[in-house]
């Protein structure tokens, strides 16, 4: 019986040891679109030619490299990290002007969301019901459908009859002087 138990506490040592090791979690390496792919292959290799560059000068200095040859060399590494850091300029230009566009693309869509009288989340920009009273997106607490700045009783376009707010100095619809 004595045998027995010690081996059963053995075996449960061996297995708190080695649990760590058996179920070692797998890291899961993130997705990486193709933009971020091209970025990441032209900061390394911008890196690849400031090391080369640091060789090169190394190499000069403790003799290994003759004079002529290292201005031929330097010169030739000098322009490929130029090239390098024009490819990733214009990578950002690029990634600037997609990011501008998706912005100006939900800013459209939210203000269409306002024009067509829709209450949207002032945090995330998300399209309400008009019985909700939080954000379905995120959770952030939506002003009431009273808490809406209401037009002045009566004070309404004299050109197209639109309800306007007191601090209108032109209407929105029509672009008439209010007064």
């Amino acid at each position: 019986m004595l045998i027995i138990l010690a081996i059963v506490i053995v075996i449960a040592a061996l297995l708190i040891v080695a649990y760590p090791i058996l179920a070692k979690t797998r890291e899961v390496p993130a997705e990486t679109s193709p933009a971020q792919e091209e970025l990441a292959e032209l900061m390394a290799r911008r890196d690849a030619v400031f090391q080369a560059l640091r060789d090169l000068n190394f190499d000069r200095q403790v003799g290994k490299i003759a004079e002529e040859d290292f201005v031929i060399f330097e010169a030739n590494l000098k322009e490929t990290a130029a090239e390098a850091l024009r490819a990733i300029d214009q990578w950002e230009a690029a990634a600037d002007q997609s990011l501008d566009a998706a912005i100006e693309r939900l800013i459209a869509e939210r203000r269409q969301a306002v024009l067509r009288g829709e209450r949207t989340c002032p945090t995330c920009g998300q399209a309400a019901r008009p019985e909700d009273k939080f954000c379905a997106a995120c959770g952030t607490a939506l002003p009431s459908p009273e808490a809406k700045p209401a037009a002045t009783a009566g004070r309404a376009c004299p050109h197209c009859g639109r309800p306007c707010l007191p601090t209108d100095r032109f209407c929105g619809a029509c672009g008439a002087a209010l007064g």
